[in-house]
């Protein structure tokens, strides 16, 4: 049986799906090595730009009266951006992302905050939105 709560779990996937296909097709031709992914540690080589989404704790902001299903939640991503080249590509990248976000109707919270360690610019950005159970995010 599957849950009438199945929406909530699926969300960081359906999310992850729209960003790469909205914006892996415009960053393929300067970066034709981006990498998307939503998994914090890896065993590969690493590959420049990398672009790490996941998914924050989402909150119930809805529930039905007899409290047995979830009518919306509060969806926050984390997206960073990380490059050995520099600040100008965490940048760019980082924008095409975020035009992916608001496509879906996201808002930022943070837009591109870069961090510089080890030779690698990070760029950090978190989106928000408040997501109903029968919403569509493309």
């Amino acid at each position: 049986m599957v849950s009438e709560n199945q929406w909530i779990s699926d969300l960081e996937t359906n999310i992850f799906s729209n960003v790469v296909a909205f914006a892996k097709p415009l960053l393929e031709k300067d970066y034709p090595d981006v990498r998307f992914t939503t998994e914090s540690k890896s065993t590969q080589k690493p590959r420049f730009p990398t672009v790490y989404i996941h998914e924050l704790t989402p909150v119930e902001t809805g529930s039905t009266l007899d409290g047995k299903t979830v009518n919306a939640v509060m969806e926050t991503m984390q997206v960073e951006i990380t490059t050995n080249t520099d600040k100008s590509d965490a940048k760019k990248v980082t924008l095409v992302v975020l035009e992916a976000f608001k496509r879906m109707r996201f808002s930022g919270n943070q837009i591109g905050e870069i961090q510089y360690e080890s030779d690698v610019y990070r760029s950090i950005a978190r989106f928000s939105r408040l997501i109903g159970a029968n919403d569509t995010l493309n």
